[in-house]
C-alpha cells in the first residue's frame, strides 16, 4: 500500500525549502543590486528551512513502514542498508558532480575555497578531502560541496542506526528508539551536543535525531491500528507549524538543534500522524498532482537552488543589457515594484519543478530501477526484500 499523503507531504516539504531559498537568493541579488528592497515573501517564508524537518520525520515514518513484516537478519539489515544508499547517493553524486564542475569553471578549483576557510586546518591542507567527505556524506566542519548536502548526512547516519534496530525481535523497536532518544538526551547534558553535527560524536548526539524517531513513533501507532483523534491532531499540527513559521526567531545555537524539534519537529510529527491515520482510514485524499510533485520531490530539493542561483544570474544579465530599456525593472531584482519579484518566484518555481521532473524521469527512476535488481540478486532471501506491513484496523 502507497501512503499517498506521506507522498504529498514530501512534495510540501520539497516546496517549503524551495521558497526559502527563493527568497535568500532574492535578497542576496537585492543586495548586490546595492538595493534595499524588502524580499517579496518576508515573515512566512523566514523559517521555511524547516522542511528539512519535515522531510526527517517523513523519513523515520517510511524506514518503520517499509521494514514492517521483515524479521531480524543480517542480511535484512545489509538489504536494508544497501536499498537506502542505493536511494540517496545517485542521485546526490549527480548534483555533487554539477556543482563540482560549476566552481570548477567558475573558480579554478573543483570546490569553494570560502566555505574550507571555516572548516579544519586538515581540510584545508587536503582539500581533496573536503570533497571525499563530501561525496561519501561524512561530517565534516566545512559545508559539503553542495550546500544541501548536510541534511543527508543525517540521513545517512539514521538509516545506519536504523539498521541496527532491524537486527532486534520487531516487538522491541520502541525500546530501542527510546535508547536511541536517550542517548541523545545524554549527549546535550555531558555537553557533547553542537548546533551543526562537524564529527561523529556531534552528529550522533544531535537532536534532529528525534525528528527520525518520532516519524518511526507515528508510524509504530498507524500500522498497529492505535489511531486516534486524528482529524484533531492534524489540525493541532498545522497550526503549531504555521504558527513557527511565523513567530519562530531567528536560528541561533538553540534553534539550529533543540529548538527545531521543539517549534518544527513536534508539529510535524503531529501532520504526518494524523494524515497518515486519515488515509489509512479512508476519510482524506490527496490529488494526484500532488503525489507526483511528491515521487519528485528529492530531485526537487537537491536542484532547486541551482536553477534558482542560474535564474539570478540570468536576471543580472539581462538587467545590465536592459539598462535605459523600460524593462529593464523586471529584471532587476529589488527595482520598486513586484514584477520583478513575481518573476523571479514564478520562473524559479517553474524551472525547478520542470527540471525536477526531467531528472526523476530519465536518471532517478533508471537509477532505482537499476539498483533495485542489484539488491533483488545480492539479497536473494525473501525476508531481506523489505515489504511494508499491512495496516491494521483501528483499535482506538
Amino acid at each position: 500500500m502507497k501512503l499517498h499523503t506521506i507522498q504529498a507531504l514530501r512534495a510540501i516539504a520539497a516546496l517549503l525549502v524551495m521558497v526559502y531559498h527563493t527568497r535568500a537568493i532574492e535578497m542576496e541579488a537585492i543586495l548586490r543590486n546595492g538595493l534595499d528592497e524588502d524580499p517579496f515573501l518576508s515573515a512566512f517564508v523566514m523559517n521555511g528551512f524547516s522542511g528539512v524537518d519535515f522531510f526527517f520525520v517523513i523519513s523515520g515514518f517510511i524506514m518503520v513502514y517499509v521494514t514492517g513484516k521483515v524479521q531480524p537478519r543480517l542480511a535484512t539489515a545489509g538489504a536494508f542498508l544497501f536499498a537506502r544508499a542505493a536511494r540517496i547517493y545517485p542521485l546526490w553524486w549527480l548534483f555533487a558532480a554539477v556543482m563540482t564542475g560549476y566552481f570548477f569553471i567558475a573558480y579554478g578549483l573543483p570546490y569553494d575555497a570560502d566555505r574550507l576557510a571555516g572548516g579544519s586546518e586538515l581540510m584545508r591542507d587536503h582539500p581533496w578531502l573536503h570533497l571525499l567527505y563530501s561525496y561519501a556524506l561524512l561530517p565534516q566542519q566545512a559545508v559539503p560541496v553542495h550546500g544541501v548536502g548536510w541534511t543527508l548526512i543525517h540521513e545517512m547516519h539514521f538509516y545506519l542506526g536504523f539498521a541496527l534496530l532491524i537486527l532486534l525481535p520487531r516487538r522491541f523497536l520502541p525500546l530501542g528508539l527510546l535508547a536511541w532518544a536517550g542517548i541523545i538526551v545524554l549527549g546535550t547534558v555531558a555537553g557533547v551536543a553542537k548546533p551543526v553535527a562537524v564529527d561523529y560524536v556531534s552528529l550522533v548526539v544531535h537532536p534532529l535525531s528525534l525528528e527520525f524517531l518520532g516519524g518511526c513513533a507515528a508510524a509504530l501507532l498507524i500500522i498497529s491500528g492505535r489511531r486516534f483523534l486524528a482529524l484533531p491532531v492534524l489540525v493541532i499540527g498545522l497550526i503549531a507549524f504555521v504558527a513557527a513559521l511565523y513567530f519562530q526567531p531567528y536560528p541561533t545555537d538553540f534553534t539550529l538543534g533543540w529548538g527545531r524539534v521543539l517549534f518544527f519537529g513536534i508539529p510535524s510529527i503531529l501532520i504526518v500522524y494524523g494524515a497518515a491515520a486519515m488515509e489509512a482510514e479512508d476519510r482524506l485524499s490527496v490529488p494526484n498532482w500532488l503525489v507526483t510533485l511528491g515521487d519528485w520531490s528529492y530531485a526537487l530539493y537537491l536542484g532547486h537552488a541551482i536553477v534558482l542561483s542560474v535564474l539570478r544570474r540570468i536576471f543580472s544579465e539581462l538587467a545590465i543589457r536592459l539598462e535605459g530599456s523600460p524593462i529593464q525593472e523586471v529584471f532587476l531584482l529589488g527595482a520598486p515594484g513586484i514584477d520583478d519579484n513575481v518573476l523571479f518566484y514564478v520562473l524559479g518555481a517553474v524551472g525547478s519543478i520542470a527540471l525536477a521532473g526531467l531528472v526523476f524521469r530519465f536518471f532517478e527512476k533508471p537509477a532505482m530501477q537499476i539498483t533495485g535488481r542489484w539488491r533483488r540478486s545480492l539479497f536473494e532471501e525473501t525476508n531481506a526484500q523489505l515489504k511494508p506491513a499491512p495496516i491494521k484496523a483501528a483499535i482506538w
